[in-house]
């Protein structure tokens, strides 16, 4: 591989977007066999008696971590540039985000309430749809619980970055010290039964205590060019292959899909989920490891900025056809590795209508549809 000067670019996000999404693709797709009782598929092969595509759906799961990662990175090297982020910017890409999710939501959800309004799920509720509209809740789409962390710590960013630049150990402390807190904010939620409102702010600050460590550690990894040093790194030992990140891949997915449950299995199920709190540590090695591995290979390259420009679009829709609404017409290909091309064909055309509609309305102060990583 030729020895240049590394920076990990706008088209590497990209990339490492569409890595994410494909992740989550089949986490969803395949890695709860229950959600999908009702429809059959072939898999690629059958690994310790599952199949393969399942193992790779349960890797997925790594996909959150590597979108809020992202996040963190983009965010400060938009910041860096600027040498300033305020609130006002926080929210305007905020709102920015809920331009789309409302897009969205007003396209799908009428479907459920119409079509579907015999499931729970989808059962009307003024209430219920007020909270959903403004996520608060994500009773119509389980997968939706994403946007309240996202558009939090982007609002809560300029804070953020204020802590980082003037304590940035101190910072890196309260990060693993929140990590640990929420468990205890999991249960709080408890002592206010008849409180709806405040058992709802209890959950966010939870699951935001969960995956802000994600967040943060992309913050640092652009403060302070880490995978420009990981690149150096590799070079120095000349180890700067393809061979070597392809081996870092494996090595990630066998550590998340066989070290960590053997580390439960063996200290006790009190500490079971924890280790999906931990892919702070694996989602940099993967992210730097997959851009590595593609880079300079044209097809793939196109392909996987193709998925990351419309990474976010893809993330708000694909679960309506994979579990909600449209399931049987999702896995009609039958072979896993054409219906994951299916899903992909119906949401990125669905990516593409939303987008029309966005510049067909000129909606105001949007400037881009992807998830706001830089």
């Amino acid at each position: 591989m030729e020895d240049k000067p590394f920076i990990f670019s706008r088209n590497m996000t990209a990339i490492a977007k569409g890595l994410a999404i494909t992740l989550m693709v089949y986490h969803h797709l395949f890695a709860f066999p229950n959600r999908i009782a009702a429809v059959d598929y072939k898999p690629i092969m059958m690994v310790d008696n599952l199949p393969l595509d399942q193992l790779i759906g349960q890797f997925g799961k790594l996909c959150v971590a590597i979108f809020l990662f992202l996040s963190g990175l983009g965010l400060y090297k938009s910041f860096e540039s600027k040498k300033h982020f305020t609130f006002r910017q926080g929210f305007i890409r905020a709102i920015n985000f809920f331009t789309i999710y409302w897009l969205v939501f007003f396209i799908f959800i009428p479907i459920g309430l119409k079509y579907f309004d015999n499931t729970v799920r989808y059962a009307w509720n003024p209430k219920l749809f007020i909270y959903n509209l403004f996520a608060l809740i994500h009773t119509y789409n389980g997968e939706w619980w994403f946007i309240s962390v996202y558009i939090e710590l982007v609002l809560l960013f300029p804070l953020i970055i204020k802590l980082i630049e003037k304590w940035p150990v101190l910072t890196s402390y309260l990060s693993f010290i929140c990590l640990f807190l929420a468990a205890f904010f999991q249960h709080v939620d408890d002592f206010f039964p008849t409180l709806e409102l405040v058992q709802i702010a209890i959950n966010h600050l939870s699951t935001l205590f969960t995956w802000q460590i994600m967040f943060i550690t992309g913050i640092y990894f652009s403060k302070y060019s880490l995978f420009v040093k990981m690149n150096t790194f590799f070079s120095k030992i000349h180890l700067n292959n393809k061979i070597v990140f392809l081996l870092l891949l494996v090595i990630c997915f066998y550590i998340r899909q066989y070290t960590y449950p053997f580390i439960i299995k063996t200290r006790g199920p009190e500490i079971a989920g924890i280790y999906n709190y931990s892919d702070f540590i694996l989602s940099p090695i993967v992210i730097f490891s997959f851009v590595k591995l593609v880079q300079n290979i044209t097809i793939l390259e196109r392909l996987f900025l193709l998925l990351g420009k419309h990474s976010t679009i893809i993330w708000l829709t694909h679960t309506f056809f994979i579990y909600y609404f449209f399931q049987e017409m999702s896995f009609a290909p039958y072979y896993s590795t054409l219906i994951v091309i299916w899903v992909f064909i119906l949401t990125i055309m669905v990516s593409i209508g939303i987008n029309f509609l966005i510049r067909l309305a000129h909606i105001p102060f949007f400037k881009r549809t992807r998830m706001g990583t830089s």
